[in-house]
């Protein structure tokens, strides 16, 4: 091999195998060293400990380093404290190469830092021994500090998690394959009632409440069966007893043999959503003074008990009514008494009424009773007088006694209309014939003649 007495690298930074860095003054022991490692192992050299310090500093950081104790401007001792005083080289191992073989230099060369020491004249097997063998623990020792470092990275994201399910705001539960449950988060507990203690072994099936369809089991069960995951909404019951319902995201986990080991669900609260939701379309279908239905809902009424009727040919009655004197008591009292009588009315109505009965407000002082499966007039008719005389008795308003009273017009499926719109014009035209005649009376459309 040529050799220089100056500083050189005859190796590529990508070269794969491990490289080794000889410092040492004496050219001739460089050229022992090399010849003796050459071909294994990538090589270089330095011919003093301040050429080496600059070489390592440009950033090249060999494996392992052979370092000779006795040099003129910086000796090994030196050179090696230097190394191990560096963040960027202080955990490559040190072999030192010296002719001191007595005791006290040992002791110094290996609380420098150095791993081993070789005496001069070298032993051939002998360095390529101790080569091998602390390249060979470095190694170990690199991949033990890996898998220390990915085992805390592991145990890092595993606490993140945890702490993302501790604090989630959505309920988790995680379930052995059987379905029996093994974890709950706090958020469940606080949403259901139940401690983790108590839930701890139970298959979550004590959560239902009975208003969710089997349906939806059904094909809960069919997904998570076919190792797929299940999105839908269930209705559950809290331990007081309360309904809530949850938006759940169900998910097989699966082991490393390919088995479902668990499962894992994920549930939103949806509560206020869908009693919201329920609100609103309650809202747009009821009048907001007395909560019955409003003239959308209830024409859908009335088309749905037409439909029914004419099926099983059955009579049903369509009563208008329209208060008597409410506007003097309106303008006398202001409109919140008003306000009050009207919802007033809507009960002492409703109370007179069977459950399959629908009354309705059209607006104003005007409200409707659409009455089904009669026999005849004459059960209309019995109904309309008891609801005129419940209106004809005084109401107690905030400590006023406020009388009113009501017209009241009837018209009959299928006697008096085929249809909706028929039924509606020739009840609304009995109930002004009712208060032309006088007010307080009840009026049965009849055809003119």
């Amino acid at each position: 091999m040529a050799f220089s007495s100056e500083t050189r690298v005859p190796i590529m930074p990508d070269h794969p195998q491990a490289h080794i860095l000889i410092i040492d003054d004496t050219p001739l022991n460089i050229e022992i060293l090399l010849g003796i490692l050459e071909g294994d192992y990538a090589l270089s050299f330095a011919t003093s400990g301040a050429k080496a310090l600059k070489l390592l500093a440009k950033g090249i950081k060999p494996d392992l380093i052979l370092l000779d104790v006795m040099m003129p401007d910086m000796d090994g001792f030196a050179v090696c404290a230097a190394l191990k005083a560096d963040p960027a080289t202080r955990d490559i191992p040190v072999i030192f190469v010296t002719a001191k073989t007595d005791a006290l230099s040992e002791i110094r060369a290996l609380k420098a830092g150095g791993v081993d020491f070789i005496h001069k004249p070298v032993n051939q097997a002998l360095v390529r021994a101790r080569v091998q063998l602390h390249l060979e623990l470095e190694r170990r020792a690199r991949a033990l500090a890996h898998s220390l470092a990915e085992t805390q990275r592991l145990h890092d994201e595993l606490l993140v998690l945890n702490q993302a399910m501790e604090q989630s705001p959505t309920s988790i539960i995680i379930t052995d394959a059987t379905g029996n449950i093994h974890y709950v988060n706090p958020y469940f507990s606080l949403l259901t009632g139940y401690s983790a203690d108590e839930v701890q072994g139970r298959n979550p099936r004590f959560l239902k409440s009975g208003l969710t369809s089997p349906e939806i089991y059904v094909d809960l069960w069919a997904h998570l069966s076919q190792g797929e995951p299940w999105k839908g909404e269930l209705i559950n019951r809290r331990k007081n007893g309360e309904v809530y319902w949850e938006e759940a995201y169900i998910g097989p986990v699966w082991d490393a043999a390919g088995r479902i080991s668990h499962f894992v669900a994920v549930k939103l609260n949806v509560t206020d959503r869908i009693l919201t939701r329920e609100r609103l379309i309650h809202m747009a279908s009821h009048d907001v003074l007395t909560d019955l239905p409003n003239r959308g809902l209830f024409a859908e009424r009335l088309q749905q008990a037409l439909e029914l009727a004419m099926r099983n040919a059955t009579k049903l009655a369509l009563l208008f009514i329209d208060l008597d004197q409410f506007k003097p008591i309106n303008d006398t009292w202001g409109h919140r008494v008003g306000d009050l009588l009207l919802r007033a009315v809507a009960e002492s109505m409703k109370q007179r009424l069977r459950a399959a009965d629908t009354i309705g407000r059209l607006g104003g002082d005007e409200f409707v009773v659409l009455l089904t499966d009669l026999a005849g007039p004459d059960g209309a008719l019995r109904v309309a007088e008891e609801l005129r005389q419940a209106l004809a008795q005084p109401f107690v308003i905030e400590g006023h006694a406020l009388s009113i009273s009501a017209s009241i017009g009837i018209a009959l499926y299928p006697d008096h209309g085929a249809n909706a719109e028929d039924l509606t014009r020739h009840a609304d035209a009995a109930m002004y014939r009712a208060k032309q005649g006088g007010r307080n009376r009840l009026d049965l459309f009849t055809p003119a003649p």
